[in-house]
């Protein structure tokens, strides 16, 4: 009993170094080296996926219908903080986590605010799944993601862009949490990637 206990533990620790990876899609990473600051701009793809729904129209549109089941005006307000949620506590979340990320090599830093910054990180969003919490079954919220690097004057041919990586969060509860959680853990990975490689 204690080894099948055993190799599951190193099973999930194995997929999540996996599913954290990052790796190269165009330029390289020795491209980076002298950038401490960047300016940070989220995207997300017109062809968003959601878990289990075929576009993400269809994902708001059954949560809103379910909602509405049970409190009237209850799904217009999902649907709004849907959307809300991206600016006013996903992207946030990220940035103070990649911020915050002690490393003894700490020396880059992103920001919305950076107008001066000569380099610019776009973080574009393919994938949402919200996770699951239904009695005895949780899963966590999961990102896929890519990241590109450009300089400012120059936004046709990026210095480094990465494969679609995927993220996990950490936290129980509704869509909204897992999924800042997500953002959270995407914000210290990337930091202690970007610090540590470049």
């Amino acid at each position: 009993m204690t080894k099948h206990i055993l190799f599951f533990i190193a099973l999930i620790i194995s997929y999540s170094g996996f599913s954290q990876k990052f790796e190269t899609d165009k330029g390289a990473l020795e491209n980076l080296a002298e950038i401490n600051q960047y300016k940070i701009v989220f995207k997300y793809s017109d062809n968003l996926e959601i878990h289990n729904y075929d576009t993400e129209e269809a994902f708001i549109k059954a949560q809103v219908a379910k909602r509405e089941k049970k409190e009237s005006g209850s799904g217009e307000e999902f649907k709004k903080l849907w959307f809300e949620n991206r600016t006013n506590r996903y992207e946030p979340t990220f940035i103070t986590a990649f911020n915050n990320f002690m490393l003894e090599d700490r020396h880059v830093t992103v920001s919305k605010h950076y107008s001066e910054a000569k380099h610019i990180m776009i973080i574009k969003v393919h994938f949402i799944h919200p996770g699951i919490d239904i009695v005895l079954w949780h899963q966590k919220a999961e990102l896929e993601v890519t990241f590109e690097i450009y300089n400012v004057n120059d936004l046709e041919n990026p210095l480094y862009s990465t494969k679609p990586l995927q993220i996990h969060g950490i936290a129980d509860g509704d869509e909204f949490e897992k999924i800042t959680t997500a953002y959270g853990e995407l914000g210290r990975w990337s930091a202690k990637f970007f610090c540590r490689k470049t």
